[in-house]
């Protein structure tokens, strides 16, 4: 409900003018005088229409109506009058002193119809005020906004020459507002960038476009920095560029970082080249002697059975398979050496899939036997042919199996192999479970690393070098497969390995 204040010293008049708006839903308030009116103009506020006749005792309307525009700017002002010269009132009316004037005696239609225009204009004024302030209050949260930006702000003119720099920027260059004030930013280049650059920045932002890039600058004392800028247009009503704003942050301990990480990367790659090119010429020299230990003892082992020395054989047989581990050792490093360096060879073929298996299967059999394990092969009689190097295949499953084996006692140790499609391609899962010791979960997240066991204890009841499953799963991984594997500690393991039924490459020199 609008509030209407009337201001007549006529009583009866008074009294009909309330009844009138009152009844117009208005909620109504009236002074005798001008002095009396100014009062309650400044008691009841906010009021809409201040409806006030101009010959009064002790403060006429106009004075009052005066009064009333600094006390209330945005009140309606109407004056009643019984003058009726149309000039004067013209005039009032333009200088924005009074809206309307009602002349007496008063048509209740007209007092009506302008009360009801002046409460228009005040709810319009109070509409644009509040716009005003809302865009005031905006203004200031944007200034305090750029002012505390953790991000150098800086606004130029369509010549790019300086008209503000927010304090971030003072912080991080060292130069305050007067000191770069109608100069280019230009002035903190490192001449890192090619004129080609520069022309090519201006360019983008005088078409209207946002630029975005790296400066490596200097700082007032001279100091290098680098920041990440974006630099965009700004444009008036009519969508003309009038300036341009950067925003830039200080990306300088982020340079260093990545120049550090840079470098840790070459140093561990160089460090990795030479540990591979150690391991394969050891490996190589060590590979020579030990075929020729294992070739004598052979040799020794027929000759002790043909003179029928046989206390001999236990022991030379001890040889054989020691050096055929160590051999296998040296093996698998010298594979673990050609897939670091990128120089393992992958071979296609194809081959049957059930043939493979069977053959994996008879080779660990008796592996399982030895610890008193059953070794249960699921895998269909269709399973058709895999485009893949069968040679590694082999040995994924043959260690996955060997290991599944060697961890369980008095268990069981399950080969289930399957066939599935994934996003259009077929796909081969090897699934090997056991009911063996099994692994805890930070057991489980180190498991594929190389030389490394589950745990301590493992190698010295188990044996093992932790290479075979670091190897199968780079196998796998050249393959173009995968392998993972869940554990729970007590309770046994259950490794899966991926592979694609086509190699996308027939070969491929890793």
């Amino acid at each position: 409900m609008h509030r209407v204040l009337i201001v007549d010293d006529e009583t009866a008049f008074l009294d009909l003018l309330r009844d009138i708006l009152a009844a117009e839903g208005y909620d109504v308030i009236s002074a005798e005088n001008g002095m009396e009116a100014i009062g309650k103009l400044k008691a009841h506020s906010p009021i809409a229409v201040a409806l006030a006749d101009h010959k009064m005792p002790v403060m006429k309307g106009a004075e009052f109506l005066k009064a009333a525009r600094e006390i209330s700017p945005n009140t309606t002002r109407i004056m009643m009058t019984a003058f009726r010269d149309a000039e004067m009132m013209q005039e009032a009316i333009n200088k924005g002193e009074v809206f309307r004037f009602l002349t007496k005696p008063i048509d209740v239609e007209e007092v009506v119809n302008v009360t009801r225009l002046g409460v228009e204009r005040y709810e319009a004024i109070a509409q644009r005020v509040e716009k005003e302030a809302e865009k005031d209050d905006m203004i200031r949260k944007l200034y305090r906004g750029v002012q505390q930006s953790p991000a150098s702000v800086v606004i130029t003119d369509r010549e790019g020459n300086i008209e503000y720099i927010n304090p971030k920027f003072t912080k991080l260059t060292g130069y305050a507002l007067e000191e770069v004030k109608g100069r280019n930013p230009q002035i903190l280049k490192s001449d890192d960038r090619s004129p080609e650059e520069y022309r090519n920045l201006w360019e983008t932002i005088r078409s209207g476009q946002d630029w975005q890039g790296e400066f490596h600058n200097r700082k007032k004392n001279g100091e290098p920095y680098w920041e990440y800028a974006t630099i965009s247009p700004l444009k008036n009503a009519q969508g003309e560029i009038t300036h341009f704003i950067a925003v830039e942050e200080d990306i300088t301990g982020l340079k260093r970082t990545e120049e550090e990480l840079r470098r840790a990367k070459e140093e561990a790659e160089a460090a990795t080249r030479a540990k591979s090119v150690f391991l394969a010429q050891m490996s190589h020299e060590l590979r020579t002697p030990m075929n020729a230990i294992l070739g004598y003892s052979e040799l020794l082992e027929e000759e002790a059975e043909e003179k029928g020395v046989e206390d001999f054989i236990p022991d030379l047989q001890k040889i054989q398979s020691a050096g055929k581990h160590l051999l296998g050792l040296i093996n698998n490093i010298l594979d673990l050496s050609k897939i670091e360096s990128g120089k393992m060879d992958v071979n296609s073929e194809t081959v049957e899939l059930e043939e493979l298996v069977q053959k994996a299967a008879s080779v660990v059999k008796p592996l399982a036997e030895k610890n008193s394990n059953r070794l249960e092969i699921h895998a269909s009689q269709d399973l058709g042919t895999i485009e893949t190097d069968s040679t590694k295949l082999l040995q994924i499953l043959l260690n996955l199996i060997g290991n599944a084996c060697k961890f369980t006692e008095k268990g069981t140790v399950t080969l289930r192999v399957d066939r599935e499609t994934q996003d259009g391609r077929d796909w081969f899962v090897f699934k090997v479970s056991d009911t063996g010791i099994g692994m805890t979960p930070e057991q489980t997240s180190k498991v594929f690393q190389e030389f490394v066991q589950a745990d301590p204890s493992t190698h010295r009841r188990f044996g093992g070098t932790g290479l075979g499953l670091a190897i199968s799963r780079l196998y796998c991984r050249l393959m173009g497969g995968d392998i993972e594997a869940e554990s729970e500690s007590g309770k046994g393991s259950t490794f899966t390995a991926r592979l694609p039924k086509n190699i996308k490459r027939p070969s491929s020199h890793v």
